[in-house]
């Protein structure tokens, strides 16, 4: 059915595109209930960078090859296609306030947002995949980490914020709060902490995963209130706790059970204290949305992986603009987070990568209203030395050595005069038969010297159907983008020397 969906629309949304405008979304209240979205403002202008730091990458295996060697080889210098639509709304001023949730006096979550992140905890030497999580305490201590199947109690004052990490798989997992103060606070990923608030501790969580971590793996967990009541267990991003009781949680407990693995015996009939379910039912196929406070709901909320955009509990579909952006959502409500299979590639685009949280996101021009349509998004990989700011790109290479005789393909210069470039995961010559496989696995969780690192499909996607004279945006925002950051979707073996996602390897299958 979503595959005659899908291609049913490809000739409306390209007719759509070009000739009418999109429906809005009329949003009623404040997105920070929802998720690592925006404040819920709608409106035609492009958007303008967010410039909030966010949790920097991990360091870890894979360490990029540096920027390029200088040599002259095969540039492609020229025109690129009319970019003249680039930059004609402010690309340079922030983005929606996301500095603290709603408009009551937010002390405590700038506080919160300073506070120091808990440590990577480092006792763990197994390459079996795990999980580590740690609360802060009302008296803005961590708890001590605790890793695997454990009950953490933060004391009888509850906790304030949460920090989990995921370990030896690629993936990530994103975690959010909940206090009737705040309501949802966004998204934190991968050792970030959660937004809080001195004196309003926690009432409910929610944990989901991503990527090759998420497909290995499913993720429970309950949690015990401060009147004694035990909670039943949740799963992949249901809530779980009380909401607008008077209630907070005093102990938590999380679990991971192996994806399709006979065995799970998890009660999930009593997750939530609440006056309703909490999240997204369905009915006949179709979603709706029922808030654990009895009151409608307008916002981004998720399904697991699937995204949705609900106004008064009711899924949108079709074209929306959503907060100066444009997003096309599936007839089934799902948010269509990959427009090429609709839209074609003929562009024109802009680029803009998110240095913070080391995902890139592809616009499409709206007509006079600029590159505000969400086309496509990858996962990279930045360093410190990655240059913030607008850069138009001067040349391109097929394949380039650098400067630690090492080799990339599908190189695309950022900018006139710097040594950084766009390129795919490391070779050791120019062959696509020795990669170095540790820069696939861990790409968006190593720090590169400064280049912009993507898979061989993605940086190829970029060099084939952005030409020079693009526009690249880089900036740093907590938020990823206006798509979820994607995930390395296979994991591969030390002994591979190949990309998966390399189209040109006949044994990937992809030949294009």
């Amino acid at each position: 059915m979503r595959k005659l969906l899908k291609a049913s629309a490809v000739a409306a949304l390209a007719a759509i595109l070009g000739a009418g405008p999109a429906t809005t979304a009329l949003a009623a209240q404040s997105d920070y209930n929802t998720g690592p979205a925006f404040a819920n403002t709608v409106s035609q202008e492009a958007p303008g960078a967010d410039y909030t730091t966010g949790p920097g990458a991990i360091t870890g295996p894979g360490g990029d090859s540096g920027t390029d060697a200088g040599q002259t080889g095969s540039g492609q210098s020229g025109t690129a296609a009319d970019q003249s639509g680039a930059g004609t709304a402010d690309q340079a001023g922030t983005a929606a306030d996301q500095s603290g949730a709603g408009t009551a006096d937010q002390t405590g979550t700038d506080a919160g947002q300073t506070q120091e992140a808990p440590p990577i905890l480092t006792t763990e030497t197994t390459n079996q995949a795990f999980f580590q999580i740690q609360l802060l305490k009302s008296d803005l201590t961590w708890t001590t980490p605790v890793t695997g199947d454990s009950v953490i109690e933060p004391g009888a004052d509850g906790f304030l914020s949460m920090s989990i990490y995921i370990n030896n798989l690629p993936g990530d997992v994103l975690y959010r709060t909940y206090s009737s103060y705040t309501g949802w606070t966004q998204w934190a990923m991968n050792g970030g902490h959660t937004a809080w608030n001195l004196g309003f501790p926690v009432e409910a969580i929610q944990i989901r995963l991503n990527g090759v971590f998420g497909d290995q793996f499913d993720i429970y967990y309950t949690s015990r209130l401060n009147d004694g009541t035990q909670c039943s267990w949740s799963k992949n991003g249901a809530s779980n706790g009380t909401m607008n009781t008077g209630k907070f949680i005093t102990g938590l407990r999380l679990s991971m059970w192996g994806k399709n693995v006979a065995g799970a015996s998890y009660d999930l009939s009593s997750p939530l204290v609440a006056a309703a379910a909490d999240g997204i039912q369905f009915v006949n196929g179709m979603p709706f949305y029922s808030s654990g406070n009895g009151q409608p709901f307008t916002g981004w909320a998720w399904n697991d992986r699937d995204r949705y955009y609900f106004v008064n509990n009711n899924p949108v579909v079709g074209w929306q603009y959503i907060d100066g952006y444009k997003y096309y959502f599936e007839a089934d409500g799902k948010l269509v987070q990959d427009l090429e299979p609709y839209l074609g590639n003929a562009g024109p685009f802009m680029i803009r990568i998110n240095k913070a949280m080391n995902c890139t996101t592809i616009y499409m021009k709206d007509g006079d209203n600029g590159y505000i349509i969400p086309f496509k998004s990858f996962l990279c990989s930045t360093g410190d030395d990655t240059p913030l700011g607008d850069h138009v790109t001067p040349e391109k290479y097929r394949w380039r050595l650098m400067v630690t005789d090492e080799y990339c393909q599908y190189l695309t210069r950022l900018g006139p005069g710097l040594s950084i470039l766009l390129h795919s995961v490391i070779y050791e010559r120019p062959d696509p038969y020795t990669l170095k496989p540790d820069t696939y696995n861990w790409l968006g969780a190593t720090k590169s010297h400064g280049c912009i690192r993507f898979t061989t499909a993605d940086a190829k996607w970029i060099y084939d159907h952005c030409p020079v004279g693009t526009t690249i945006n880089v900036y740093e925002s907590t938020i990823p983008g206006p798509f979820d950051r994607p995930a390395i979707k296979v994991m591969i073996p030390t002994t591979q020397r190949w990309d998966p996602t390399d189209p040109t390897v006949p044994e990937n299958g992809l030949a294009q």
